[in-house]
């Protein structure tokens, strides 16, 4: 968790940086915009993760119960 909202803050002060420099009138670095939209899809990737987890439990009850069930 300590590394989800460690990701989440260097993402916000990314985006802060990239909001000043286009604010004052500067190109953003290729880098920089390439850095903010990887951990923008990592976060999302692990946020994603993180809620299917319990649904993924809750199927493999289901199909438990189906083959006792059924079986």
């Amino acid at each position: 968790m300590l590394a989800l909202t460690s990701t989440a803050a260097v993402f916000v002060a990314l985006l802060l940086a990239v909001a000043w420099l286009l604010w004052r009138g500067h190109d953003v670095p290729v880098w920089l915009t390439c850095v903010t939209t990887l951990l923008l899809a990592a976060f999302a990737l692990v946020c994603v993760v993180l809620l299917m987890l319990p649904l993924l439990r809750l199927l493999e009850m289901a199909v438990m119960m189906w083959t006792l069930i059924f079986a």
